[in-house]
């Protein structure tokens, strides 16, 4: 597969919340940034709960294009996203399997669904090593399929583009969000 002109693209991510929103205090934005090739072709965004359970429903939402690039499967503190098809989970570094597990259980120990989702995605991650470096990902497409997309998009460091701009218009409009309130 090659990615071309016609393949719509989505970046997934959270934006910024204060720490004082945890515990389903606050909201946070998630951010959809869609492309075609390199050219921005949709943004659209709605609101989770911060360590809420509704990240999987806003995200089903939000408008995506062909395939989709979700920034981690944890996203505003640890809400979480349950993608269904043509998606990529997307990890820069290695995540602290371990760590992420006891920070679980210590917070949402009788939240099993919560838990069992974010685990089974960090457990079944594999590394794809890229021309910018070492990525991780949890995936239902062909490896072949997602290192293409990743590589085309990775421009200037190893995250892809249509990520990077969901994560810069994520944090504008948490710091707008905040500022506001």
């Amino acid at each position: 597969m090659r990615v071309t002109l016609e393949l719509l693209v989505s970046g997934i991510d959270d934006g910024y919340f204060p720490l004082s929103y945890k515990r389903k205090l606050g909201k946070a934005p998630l951010v959809s940034v869609t492309f075609s090739d390199y050219i921005v072709k949709d943004v659209d965004f709605n609101f989770i709960t911060v360590d809420g359970e509704d990240a999987t429903n806003v995200f089903k939402s939000l408008r995506k294009g062909d395939f989709t690039i979700i920034d981690s499967v944890i996203c505003g503190g640890f809400n979480y996203i349950e993608a269904m098809e043509n998606y990529i989970y997307f990890f820069g570094k290695k995540p602290n399997v371990e760590s992420i597990f006891d920070a679980l259980k210590k917070n949402f120990g009788s939240d099993k669904k919560r838990i069992e989702t974010i685990m089974n995605v960090l457990k079944n991650i594999v590394s794809i090593p890229t021309k910018k470096g070492t990525v991780y990902v949890n995936t239902d497409l062909e490896l072949t399929t997602v290192k293409e997309i990743i590589e085309h998009y990775q421009v200037f460091v190893k995250y892809p583009e249509p990520i990077r701009h969901a994560h810069v218009v994520g944090r504008a409009i948490g710091q707008l969000h905040v500022n506001e309130l």
